[in-house]
């Protein structure tokens, strides 16, 4: 019974990857810790997961031509680097401050990808109505998009940072730049995200494996679910227009938010 559970989980882990191209880890975890693995052991398995779901996923997508590496190497050099540094920082500062923060973001992005979805050109972030203010954004964005391998590094620096803090997010926020500062389309962003996360997970993965904090049995049973999930739903995803997915990946955001603000209290 346990291991049709974890089964399960990773198949719902996978579902989760192949539609918004976010980490499965906030399904993982608490479904393994319920089931009596430590937390260390559970985050092992949960990114030994990641890590097959983001290669099935990424590579569903890229059979579709929605996978470009042109900025997405660059944002994976400096998520690399930037998780380092941000797992050094992790001791530092306390838990609930850094998840409140992270809810917060999937609320605002849930945000702009329901707006995204309404909008007809859906390339650029809402702007206030400031026209001085939307003037310096665009600006931003700009010099954003014509410096792009400096840009990739930085962002994805930043990226890693919070990774290395959190534990999880990778995903989310590198999909974040892709579609809205390096202006990918949101079926290319996904297969672009999900195979950048593979990377990132692949060395928290090797991390716990050294440590032995790596269970084998569900690691596998559960990988064998986000396959299933993470091609299935990565083929469903192709189907779906931009608007309707983005307004799939909105919704998903904004559960996952309120999920986190709900169980940290």
């Amino acid at each position: 019974m346990e291991y049709f559970l974890i089964l399960l989980v990773g198949y719902i882990a996978g579902t989760i990857t192949g539609l918004i191209g976010a980490s499965g880890v906030m399904v993982v975890v608490p479904a393994l810790v319920l089931l009596g693995y430590s937390s260390a052991e559970s985050i092992g398995a949960s990114l030994f997961i990641d890590v097959v779901a983001s290669l099935v996923v990424s590579w569903t997508y890229h059979q579709h031509k929605n996978l470009e590496l042109k900025q997405g190497i660059w944002i994976t050099i400096g998520s690399v680097i930037g998780a380092q540094v941000g797992s050094f920082l992790s001791p530092h500062i306390p838990d609930i401050s850094l998840n409140r923060i992270f809810s917060v973001f999937l609320l605002l992005t849930a945000a702009m990808f329901i707006t995204r979805s309404h909008k007809k050109v859906a390339l650029d972030i809402p702007m206030t109505s400031s026209k001085n203010n939307n003037h310096h954004f665009h600006g931003i964005l700009d010099f954003l998009r014509s410096h792009a391998t400096a840009s990739g590094l930085f962002l994805g620096f930043l990226v890693g940072i919070i990774c290395g803090l959190l534990g999880a997010g990778g995903g989310v926020m590198i999909l974040f730049i892709l579609v809205f500062v390096m202006q990918y389309p949101l079926h290319k962003g996904i297969g672009t995200s999900t195979f950048i996360m593979a990377f990132t997970a692949a060395s928290g993965a090797i991390g716990h494996a050294l440590t032995a904090d790596l269970p084998l049995m569900p690691s596998l049973i559960g990988a064998i679910g986000t396959v299933i999930g993470g091609f299935f739903s990565a083929k469903f995803a192709h189907k779906v227009n931009e608007k309707v997915l983005s307004k799939v990946v909105g919704c998903f955001f904004a559960l996952l938010g309120i999920a986190m603000i709900i169980t940290r209290r």
